[in-house]
């Protein structure tokens, strides 16, 4: 995760640039939060995992298949994380969906999926990225199903000038990372100002799509998770104490969605699943939405209507239940037919944002 830093390092032109803040080491301990560094990179962080939607959606054990043996106590974590996950859950999560979740959420030092997650987003490297593909999609298609956080969330960090000046600066771009962060700046405050007198920079954000996570780890703090590549926005600055230390809000720019062309006079009326989601149920294919999309459309599936003109009746028949029906979902991979309520049943949706 691309974060700011007193030394840029040296990279590749067709990566990221990322900065690293390294907090002042202090008697008392100060950073008992993730969201105390800046999820802050001068490149589109996303670059780095392109590509990880089009991944089949797994189970937690096989979307972590590449670090057996990697991860010490891997199968312990994966199974403490189904264990003790929220599942089930309010907001529809699987239980894979949750205990991918809980493993991302766990704070403990040593070898977790966590950290190593994180320093292979320090790497700063594509390929050192693919191998965590499957298990981010297994990640995002829980979080897409989690509430978005309504107000400002705040990271924050011990003061550094390079940051100060990155994030006053107006010719970089900047760009949210992967992270964690706090609904209250009191909370990071407190935190970076455990020590008398020490100086932090603090980071406010708005509008980059963060999703509310709390309850869904191992604690009992309210906490917000940022995905990586919104672009952002510079917004006041001013100071926050008598010790200098300094806030800062930015602004998220989501990518607009164009519209879907209007050609409602010659449209069906379209049906509430028309909204929805789908990831299809034929095993091996699992074809679905890849996100966002203009209403009406969806990746996954598109709708099969039977027009006769004459009374001849529903000649369309669903491949799970076998009923015959007049409109369907078919699989735009594998050309499978199904009823509303066959996706319902038998596959993960959420409703279009």
């Amino acid at each position: 995760m691309g974060c700011c830093s007193s030394k840029p390092e040296a990279v590749a032109s067709d990566s990221p640039r990322k900065y690293t803040v390294t907090n002042e080491v202090v008697s008392t301990p100060i950073n008992t939060g993730r969201y105390n560094k800046l999820g802050i990179s001068t490149t589109d962080p996303s670059l780095l995992i392109k590509g990880y939607e089009d991944e089949p959606l797994l189970s937690l054990e096989e979307a972590l298949k590449p670090f057996d043996g990697k991860i010490s106590h891997l199968d312990n974590q994966i199974k403490e994380a189904k264990s003790n996950c929220h599942y089930p859950s309010e907001h529809n999560l699987t239980r894979d969906e949750s205990a991918a979740l809980y493993l991302y959420l766990i704070h403990d030092k040593g070898d977790t999926v966590y950290n190593n997650l994180q320093k292979s987003w320090d790497l700063n490297d594509r390929e050192q990225m693919k191998p965590w593909f499957k298990y981010l999609k297994l990640l995002k298609s829980g979080l897409n199903k989690l509430p978005d956080a309504k107000t400002e969330v705040w990271q924050g960090t011990q003061y550094d000038k390079d940051a100060e000046k990155i994030l006053q600066s107006k010719s970089l771009q900047l760009y949210a990372s992967m992270g964690l962060s706090s609904p209250t700046y009191q909370q990071v405050k407190s935190d970076l100002q455990g020590k008398s007198g020490s100086k932090a920079i603090l980071v406010g954000y708005q509008h980059v799509d963060g999703k509310d996570v709390s309850g869904y780890g191992p604690n009992t703090q309210k906490e917000t998770m940022i995905w990586p590549g919104v672009k952002l926005n510079r917004g006041k600055q001013n100071g926050l104490d008598k010790n200098g230390s300094l806030i800062f809000h930015l602004t998220g720019k989501s990518k607009p969605v164009e519209p879907p062309p209007d050609n409602s006079s010659n449209q069906t009326p379209r049906q509430e699943s028309d909204t929805k989601h789908f990831v299809c149920p034929t095993e091996k294919c699992h074809n679905g939405c890849r996100g966002r999309h203009p209403e009406g459309h969806c990746y996954g599936f598109e709708r099969v209507m039977h027009k006769c003109s004459h009374h001849c009746g529903p000649v369309l028949t669903c491949a799970t239940c076998k009923k015959p029906l007049t409109d369907l979902n078919e699989c735009k991979r594998c050309h499978k037919r199904y009823c509303d309520d066959c996706c319902y049943e038998y596959t993960n949706f959420r409703d279009f944002e």
